[in-house]
């Protein structure tokens, strides 16, 4: 039906555990800051006690990942020009009844996203033998649907709801994404390349021209603009205690077993340098509605930090752009 809605089920079950670098944006509202993924027609804010969670491309952030409270926004392009809005709710209603466990809508009523009509879908699923408390709301906008979802809990929803409400009464549409309109270099960037990374990062994160990327949003992303948004992101973590790079990714590797569908790991650790450092690769795959996802998750440690460059695609799509990711790993440099 569309290429990209295989990130319906995927906003809602990937939870990584990399912590992005927290977003700079003079627009948040107060209290507030931005949980936006490169190139999206929206802003998603959520208050500065949760945290963003925008490494797999998907704008999110959580509150608590371990209960699952959490948003995330996404758009995706019906190939359906006259698509309704009506009819892609139900067909997102009809998925959810496919894939999730104990799915039972509460609620459907008229809403407003972002200023504009929207529709809200309100759901109940069960997920770890714990019922969970769910919305989706979507508005039709500018030939996008695009929607904020928003997962909690039933027993712990009523604490948190203050939350949700400010989250979607925050929520701002606008122009799509694309670069700032000026490609940011330095002395050292190489032939063909710029940097994607916010001046203040420790880093230069160098990305081809081809790849669509922000430095000045405060996100170290960038992605290939084509149909599934290939994109590869880079981000750190600072464990309270001493772990090593395999310790770190096993622990993770438990959460994905848990939220991500059908994961296997593909093939094993592989060893390369990065800036100097040794790293290790580790390839993994999830299946949603069908749709098989790659991901290639690049672990290395500086400065008492664990940093992740994680490399996410479409299946089918993933070796097309494999030779970009590697270059921009070989010339990842900190300051």
């Amino acid at each position: 039906m569309m290429k990209k809605i295989f990130a319906i089920v995927l906003a809602l079950l990937l939870a990584l555990c990399a912590t992005a670098c927290s977003q700079t944006d003079p627009d948040a509202p107060e209290d507030m800051k931005s949980a936006t993924a490169a190139g999206e027609p929206f802003r998603l804010y959520v208050p500065t006690n949760w945290s963003e969670n925008t490494v797999s491309g998907i704008s999110g952030a959580y509150l608590s990942s371990s209960e699952k409270i959490m948003v995330t926004a996404r758009y995706v392009s019906p190939e359906d020009a006259n698509m309704t809005l009506d009819a892609y709710m139900d067909y997102c209603s009809e998925q959810y009844a496919k894939t999730l466990k104990g799915f039972v809508i509460t609620d459907r009523s008229a809403a407003l996203l972002g200023g504009e009509n929207a529709v809200k879908l309100s759901y109940k699923m069960t997920e770890d033998e714990k019922e969970m408390t769910c919305f989706q709301i979507t508005a039709l906008y500018r030939g996008d649907m695009v929607s904020l979802n928003g997962y909690c809990p039933t027993e712990r929803y009523e604490a948190f709801s203050a939350d949700f409400d400010k989250i979607i009464s925050s929520f701002v549409l606008c122009e799509k994404g694309t670069d700032n309109g000026q490609e940011l270099v330095d002395k050292n960037t190489p032939d063909g390349m710029e940097i994607a990374s916010a001046d203040q990062i420790e880093y230069r994160f160098y990305v081809p021209k081809a790849w669509v990327c922000n430095a000045d949003s405060g996100v170290s992303e960038a992605y290939y603009p084509e149909s599934g948004k290939p994109n590869v992101t880079v981000t750190s973590y600072a464990p309270e205690t001493s772990i090593s790079v395999k310790d770190y990714f096993l622990r993770c590797e438990e959460e994905y077993k848990t939220v991500l569908p059908a994961y296997e790991r593909t093939a094993e650790p592989a060893e390369r340098t990065v800036s100097g450092r040794s790293a290790y690769t580790y390839t993994y795959t999830a299946t949603v509605e069908g749709t098989q996802i790659t991901i290639m998750q690049t672990l290395f440690a500086y400065n008492e930090h664990i940093y992740s460059i994680t490399y996410t695609a479409l299946t089918d799509r993933f070796s097309e752009h494999l030779a970009d990711v590697n270059r921009m790993m070989d010339v990842f440099t900190f300051r």
